[in-house]
């Protein structure tokens, strides 16, 4: 919280130090500082709608409404604004066909009235008056102007007769203080006669094309054009018109005016260019082009667009309008649609989103209602599934919690059961190891004081693994304790070991031992063996390796070996389960009884602890890190000789004399 308001604080200095500098008036700094600004007010209110935009569409049902909203809605007055435009372009090429074509027709009576005065041009002498109209006409022989128009030249155009004019639309010509106009030229044995029409042009025009035309040349200084630039040259878009001009418009458009406001009023504009305008004597540029400033209405158009048949319109509109609602139909199905899938979709990831908020609440009973066959409706399905199995998977955590917990206490009573304070003193030491292969082990070690200076050393082994093995183990050692109370014979203890296994009939199991008998003061070790690995003793560099074959306690026979040793001062002892011996590696090759002596062998003078540290690397590294298969057990007993202090002492916590590692 601290640090939020440390950064809110740090942010508005920060802005209200650049307010101040874009309204000191530094130069530079200050405009940079407002670009500044601008830039940061820009970005902050592209975030703020970015942000409204997550917030508002952050619902499915959101989302899929504006999907269809931006597909199936948006087209559609974009889709008219594009037919408006192109509307609107198609009605600017006919406006300009119009024109044209008004154009090309005027020229053409202009030529027949040249064709027609000049059949009628006496070759004695030239007319003597020209009839009047808007038409006026030129007589001409042998290239001097006999009669005719003021406004015509006096030399004889050449450049005007039919061959020499220059193709391409209508041919503008300029007279001396006159606007554009029209003018044609017809000749015959040295007789020549030129019709110019001297009249309202932009009128007749805009009354054959029944479209207002204005006519201006691009020199002309009492014109106000509004143009667009291309490519460095003035295209002219529309013109301020004159006062008279205005006036003239309005009647002509009234004159059409069907009372309807839209329809009726002049709201579309185009503009055409011929050129260039030719002076009417020589023939030369008089000016760069002639532009038509081109208006209509839409009625208009639409007037000379469509037939003029009432029954045709009729049938064609009709057609339209049917075909219109046919498509309004299918669009508003498809709408109709549309909404029923939204809200359809929406209901089911709503139902998802509240299955999924139960679930991480903690509730794993939660189910949704699948009514849909879609995949929607598989998901739902996959959810319910999937619920259902983390329900039965918390509920099997839950029970493996427990069991867990109760391994973790059968853990400690195991660990209890196994010596946690050897004996030390009297010139002995031990080493010990206990590896279970599973949380609970089958194998089990101790040793007991007998009396002052003799000790019972056992190790065994119990069939099987886990928690099974472990009970029955803490049931060997609790009738080993009562047996060595009642008698000190080995064969005897283990004979009555025997009848303890066999009596267990609910699941048959037997148990290897070898339980050793050792006079501390005298060095003289009774071992006695039911099926067990051997023993090993160390004297010097030597290993003698024990073999005692023997049957196992609950197997078959009864049959248990012995032996008696004289230990030496600083001889060693090592007893171990065949969880060591049988270690293999990736190759699954055991460690092996060879390997257990050739190591052995080189553990000469060190003590318990060392000897069993290294009997323990040896294995570890020919197994390489595979899982152990069997529980691993390992005792190891040094004797120093006969002591002249107490025989043997029970320390309160593992000193010198005793190291042990139960793992």
């Amino acid at each position: 919280m601290k640090e939020r308001l440390r950064r809110s604080l740090t942010l508005a200095a920060a802005l209200a130090i650049l307010v101040l500098l874009a309204l000191a008036r530094i130069p530079i700094l200050s405009a940079l500082t407002q670009v500044l600004l601008a830039g940061l007010c820009v970005a902050l209110l592209l975030w703020g709608l970015w942000r409204l935009y997550h917030a508002f569409l952050w619902k499915v049902g959101r989302r899929l409404a504006f999907s269809y909203f931006l597909l199936g809605v948006l087209p559609i007055p974009l889709l008219l604004v594009v037919l408006a435009m192109l509307a609107y372009l198609l009605s600017g090429f006919f406006l300009g066909h119009l024109y044209r074509d008004a154009a090309q027709s005027l020229q053409g009576e202009l030529d027949s009235a040249a064709q027609g005065h000049l059949t009628a041009f006496p070759s004695s002498s030239p007319p003597r008056g020209a009839p009047g109209g808007d038409v006026v006409f030129g007589y001409y022989r042998k290239g001097r102007k006999l009669a005719g128009d003021p406004r015509l030249p006096a030399a004889w155009p050449a450049w005007l007769e039919p061959g020499n004019q220059p193709r391409g639309g209508p041919l503008f010509v300029a007279v001396p203080g006159g606007r554009p106009t029209l003018a044609a030229a017809a000749s015959r044995n040295g007789n020549g006669v030129v019709a110019l029409y001297g009249g309202d042009l932009d009128g007749e025009l805009s009354r054959r094309a029944r479209v207002w035309i204005e006519l201006y040349r691009s020199d002309d200084p009492g014109l106000e054009p509004i143009s667009l630039s291309i490519r460095g040259r003035k295209v002219p878009f529309q013109h301020a018109r004159k006062d008279q001009q205005a006036a003239d418009a309005a009647r002509f458009f009234k004159r059409f005016a069907h009372g309807e406001r839209f329809w009726d009023s002049p709201v579309l504009w185009w503009g055409e260019i011929s050129g260039p305008l030719l002076d009417l004597a020589t023939g030369k540029p008089a000016a760069e082009y002639v532009a038509a400033n081109l208006n209509a209405t839409p009625n208009l158009v639409l007037h000379q667009l469509f037939s003029a048949a009432a029954e045709i319109d009729a049938l064609a509109w009709g057609l339209l309008l049917l075909v219109s609602f046919l498509l309004f139909d299918v669009y508003a199905a498809a709408a109709l649609m549309a909404v029923f899938m939204i809200v359809g979709l929406s209901r089911a990831v709503n139902r998802l989103s509240g299955g999924t908020a139960a679930v991480r609440r903690g509730d794993f009973g939660v189910r949704i209602p699948v009514r849909r066959r879609d995949q929607v409706g598989d998901l739902q399905r996959s959810f319910n599934e999937m619920a259902g199995n983390l329900e039965s998977l918390v509920a099997t955590a839950a029970q493996k919690e427990s069991l867990e917990k109760e391994l973790e206490l059968a853990r400690n009573l195991q660990k209890s059961l196994l010596p946690g304070d050897l004996p030390a003193g009297g010139g002995i030491e031990f080493s010990t190891l206990f590896e279970p292969s599973a949380a609970i082990g089958g194998d089990y070690f101790d040793v007991l004081r007998l009396a002052d200076e003799e000790l019972a050393v056992i190790i065994a082994d119990v069939s099987g693994h886990g928690l099974s093995s472990g009970l029955r183990m803490a049931m060997l050692k609790a009738a080993l304790l009562i047996l060595v109370e009642e008698t000190r014979e080995p064969e005897e203890i283990l004979s009555r070991l025997d009848s303890v296994v066999r009596s267990n009939r609910e699941r048959r199991f037997f148990v290897t031992a070898t339980l050793g008998m050792f006079n501390v003061r005298t060095g003289v070790l009774r071992l006695t063996n039911a099926g067990h690995p051997p023993t090993y003793r160390i004297r010097g560099s030597e290993v003698e390796e024990i073999l005692l074959p023997s049957s196992a306690l609950g197997g078959l026979g009864h049959n248990y070996a012995q032996a008696t040793l004289q230990l030496a001062p600083e001889d060693s002892v090592v007893w171990l389960s065949d969880g060591l011996i049988e270690a293999t590696n990736a190759a699954d090759e055991p460690f092996g009884y060879d390997n257990v002596k050739r190591v052995l062998a080189g553990a000469q003078g060190e003590s318990a602890a060392s000897i069993r540290n290294r009997l323990l690397a040896a294995v570890e590294s020919h197994a390489a890190g595979q899982p152990l298969s069997d529980d691993r057990t390992l005792m190891v007993m040094r004797w120093a000789g006969p002591s002249t202090g107490p025989p043997l002492a029970r320390p309160s916590s593992p000193g010198a004399g005793e190291e042990g590692d139960l793992r």
